[in-house]
């Protein structure tokens, strides 16, 4: 099973996190277990760089909206960005789109 989280880093109050291929049933324990341990630290702002990730099924969706309840809980926030055409096609077919901020670029995301 491979790993979908490739790097986590630190931007100012914001925690990075770029992930590469496929999100599905497979991958999602692994990526849900990785943001958990992130969330664990309070974290201001999650960014998630979706650049490499060609695909997301219903079991990725649903690790993404639990890790953004959680970090609402404790007032943190997430952003998606560089979704790929199919997988922002996930997100509007399912009206997620409008729940999750969503941008371009790291750069539009990290703008106060």
């Amino acid at each position: 099973m491979n790993d979908p989280v490739q790097e986590i880093r630190r931007t100012g109050a914001a925690v990075v996190v770029a992930l590469a291929g496929d999100v599905t049933i497979e991958q999602s324990p692994r990526l849900h277990r990785s943001l958990i341990e992130l969330c664990d630290e309070p974290v201001q702002h999650l960014v998630v760089d979706f650049a490499a990730v060609p695909y997301i099924d219903s079991s990725g969706v649903g690790t993404l909206v639990d890790i953004y309840r959680r970090l609402k809980r404790t007032d943190g926030r997430m952003s998606l960005v560089a979704l790929q055409p199919h997988v922002r096609s996930v997100f509007e077919i399912t009206r997620l789109d409008r729940f999750f901020s969503i941008y371009s670029t790291e750069q539009e995301a990290l703008q106060p």
